[in-house]
């Protein structure tokens, strides 16, 4: 029979057929795989998940939970009869449970506050968890709106102590402290197991069920000094203090507990002065009473964690370490060259290699060590993650999950992967995306694309934004320039010491040379640059240095580091991540103004549209105004979109008519200065 037509390419609609899975959790018979699928009611523009179960040995994916709820983050228990999962259907993200053979689910906690993480006791009776109480401000406006009078939700006046006090995506941040609970996993009672005046998080038993392990920042100026984050322990019963396992200076975190109960596997890095920009994270074990850590992966110069990003998925998490039934290895990801990867680490002897290296993202994964089977949630360049199989030392990949059918119905711009050769100048890799109706023989207008961060990495993964730009007839390209992780810490950090807009302006303007004379179906003429947040700084700083693209679209941008310091819920850190630690804009003066795209903007001639949420607290919406009123007051062909309520996420996470509506105006303004079109 053949095959079915394509009868269109991919329309910025399509974001309200597009389906995310997250999570990939493995009953402890190796029958059910449980996950959780994020959708979209395009009646209420409403984003919702809710979980699923796929049978091991094949077979359509089932719903699990129903309602436009939150539900996320499914973990079965130690005996597999259930799954735990938290789900904001309360209002509240809480503790739910349900039978894993089927039935309603029912609410386990009912805290005054969020469930953050939790994770099983080993007998199956009990769950710690991270809670996050409301504060009193917090109370007030739930008390107010249940007695009717939401105009008085909001406090008379906000006082503030704390230096990080508001957060992307989350507002202002509670005056509260994550604490440590034990849930009885029966009666839902919760017993708190530790507080103090400090987060803390990622809980783990030992495999006795006697301890809890974890991690915080206990250092007095913890806002000043993140990376000061130490392993904890704490008896289960409660009973005792906190008592802190040396390790070294440097972040320790994601606590795991060998099989034996005699060392402590956890992610980190020794030097406490170093930032993630300039540092891979790295595997280390130590014994369960500390001492000295020893290092799995020396010589392997890539982080050990997810940090690929797409307009899907978002930025995913990296998830929890496995550790091997007999303790001899450990299974993690590591991010490297645009694709991330499933490792074995080897505790015993250190070093790692790679066990799953397919060309993609790997979102989620677990092992069945008894049947010696490996599960992986992937995402690559034609799908934006479905659940699939293999043995877990090599042979066939099986899919087991295909929730994105509608995409077999829609025509995809090719997408090819570039590699431009070192030198003096190190080696650069990137992508290029050409129109579904693609004729080597005609001329396209090209869109240059940079990623934002800048510290993350564009993968083998698909993009809905990038086939939507390339459907319209455009030759969309975009590279890792330096200061992506995924090449080497060098790489990483060269933009941290060189300051920013100096050699990743060169990589980005290397690679469109590059693809403007290799690819003589791109229309050198007819260029248009557009990035969002990092990716937008570079837009305006390009445009206020070179005349070469005949359009802009600067998104969520930062542009002046002045005020970005106090403005942004992270800008106070900026100041410390480049180069010199103890030097604000103000006692640097000459180097941040020349780091800031302002300084550069009068010599701007490119129409330009600004894009910015208002909501934002990453790249706050004045950042964008500085730009706009620049540009307006010196002449230049500018416009301003405002989205109200969305936040930095708008373009991965935000309501879908106004990511729809994004997608419109940005293609819009391209269609007008690179095709003409009003």
């Amino acid at each position: 029979m053949p095959a079915k037509k394509k009868v269109q390419p991919i329309t910025a609609e399509d974001l309200y057929e597009l389906k995310q899975l997250s999570m990939c959790r493995l009953s402890p018979d190796g029958q059910l795989i449980a996950t959780s699928l994020r959708a979209v009611n395009k009646e209420q523009n409403k984003n919702y998940s809710n979980l699923y179960l796929q049978s091991t040995r094949g077979g359509k994916i089932r719903q699990f939970t129903q309602g436009m709820n939150g539900d996320a983050n499914p973990q079965f228990s130690p005996d597999g009869k259930l799954i735990a999962f938290t789900s904001s259907r309360s209002g509240k993200n809480q503790l739910h449970l349900i039978h894993a053979d089927g039935g309603e689910s029912w609410q386990l906690t009912k805290l005054a506050g969020n469930v953050a993480y939790f994770t099983w006791a080993p007998d199956g009776k009990s769950l710690c968890i991270v809670f996050v109480p409301q504060d009193a401000a917090a109370k007030e406006r739930e008390k107010q709106v249940k007695a009717g009078k939401p105009e008085l939700a909001e406090p008379k006046v906000r006082h503030i102590t704390n230096l990080h006090y508001k957060m992307e995506g989350l507002g202002f941040v509670p005056d509260s402290k994550a604490e440590l609970h034990i849930v009885n996993a029966k009666t839902g009672k919760a017993r708190l197991l530790f507080k103090d005046e400090y987060d803390n998080i990622t809980p783990t038993f030992s495999p006795d069920g006697k301890w809890v392990y974890f991690s915080s920042n206990k250092h007095p100026d913890y806002e000043i000094e993140p990376m000061l984050l130490d392993l904890y322990k704490i008896r289960a019963d409660g009973k005792g203090k906190a008592k802190k396992i040396e390790t070294f200076d440097g972040p320790s975190v994601m606590p795991l507990i060998s099989p034996d109960g005699k060392w402590i596997l956890f992610k980190g890095w020794p030097d406490p002065k170093k930032y993630w920009p300039e540092v891979n994270s790295m595997l280390f074990v130590v014994p369960i009473d500390g001492g000295q850590p020893r290092c799995l992966n020396p010589d392997l110069d890539r982080p050990a964690e997810n940090v690929s990003l797409n307009d899907t998925w978002g930025m995913a998490w990296s998830g929890p370490v496995i550790i091997s039934p007999d303790g001899q290895d450990a299974y993690g990801v590591v991010t490297s060259e645009g694709s991330t990867e499933l490792y074995r680490f080897d505790v015993e002897r250190g070093g790692c290699a790679p066990v799953f290296a397919e060309p993609g993202v790997v979102l989620g994964y677990d092992i069945d060590f008894q049947r010696n089977k490996l599960y992986v949630l992937f995402s690559d360049l034609a799908t934006p993650a479905d659940l699939f199989m293999r043995d877990l030392d090599g042979g066939k990949l099986k899919r087991l999950s295909r929730v994105n059918r509608w995409l077999d119905r829609r025509d995809h711009g090719q997408t090819e992967e570039i590699w431009i050769k070192g030198g003096k100048k190190p080696a650069l890799q990137g992508w290029l995306v050409t129109p579904p109706d693609f004729n080597p023989r005609k001329k396209y207008p090209g869109i240059l694309y940079i990623h934002g961060g800048p510290h993350v990495a564009y993968g083998r993964a698909f993009f809905h934004e990038f086939q939507y730009l390339a459907g319209l007839g455009y030759v969309v390209f975009y590279c890792n320039p330096r200061g992506s992780h995924g090449y080497g810490a060098a790489f990483t950090s060269s933009i941290m010491h060189e300051d920013w807009g100096t050699v990743d302006y060169d990589d980005v303007m290397r690679f469109t040379d590059y693809v403007c004379k290799k690819y003589k179906f791109v229309d050198a003429g007819k260029l248009g640059v557009t990035g969002g947040s990092y990716g937008g700084y570079m837009t305006n700083w390009i445009i206020g240095h070179t005349q070469r693209f005949k359009a802009a679209v600067t998104q969520r941008s930062v542009s002046n580091f002045f005020s970005f310091m106090g403005s942004s819920d992270a800008g106070y850190g900026f100041s410390r991540v480049f180069g010199d630690r103890d030097k604000t804009p103000w006692q640097d003066r000459e180097r941040y103004l020349q780091m800031s795209p302002m300084t550069h903007l009068p010599n701007a001639k490119t129409p330009t549209l600004v894009v910015h949420s208002e909501g934002d607290l990453r790249a706050p919406i004045e950042q964008g105004e500085q730009v706009y009123v620049q540009l307006k007051l010196q002449g230049v062909e500018t416009e301003f979109v405002r989205f109200p309520q969305e936040t930095h996420e708008l373009s991965r996470g935000g309501r879908t008519d106004r990511r729809i509506e994004r997608l419109k105006r940005i293609s819009g303004w391209f269609d007008k200065y690179l095709k003409g079109k009003q």
